[in-house]
């Protein structure tokens, strides 16, 4: 299969990886904004989400609680965590972990991408 010239090639994912899934339009919508405004931060996001995104790091990436703990994605209740991208900006995203009797890796799938810190995360019940 022979490809266009110019068209940009993706990046391949090692075994070990999670893939990296849009969870809705919105969270697409909202990873280019990001994309636009905070580039290399994203980029070094995308590294972690694909490398151990159920990782905690105080300062960086942690659960939602509360109300905002799980998330229903494909019919199935998965744990919610937040990543602080840049001081505002956050990705809220799902963590499906892989199945290995299946050989399936892990996926991610980002729920909500936003520029500004999420008002939802304000109520001590729902952060950290």
């Amino acid at each position: 299969m022979a490809g266009k010239r110019g068209t940009p090639v993706p990046r391949p994912i090692k075994g070990t990886e999670y893939e990296i899934f849009f969870g809705s339009a919105a969270a697409q919508r909202g990873w280019t904004d990001l994309k636009a405004s905070a580039k290399n931060a994203l980029a070094d996001a995308f590294d972690y989400l694909t490398a151990h995104p159920a990782k905690y790091d105080p300062d960086r990436c942690y659960r939602l609680r509360g109300d905002l703990e799980t998330v229903l994605v494909n019919g199935e209740a998965l744990p919610q965590w937040q990543y602080k991208v840049t001081d505002g900006a956050r990705l809220w995203y799902a963590v499906d972990e892989p199945n290995a009797k299946a050989k399936e890796p892990g996926r991610v799938y980002i729920t909500r991408a936003a520029t500004g810190h999420p008002n939802e995360t304000d109520s001590k019940k729902n952060f950290r």
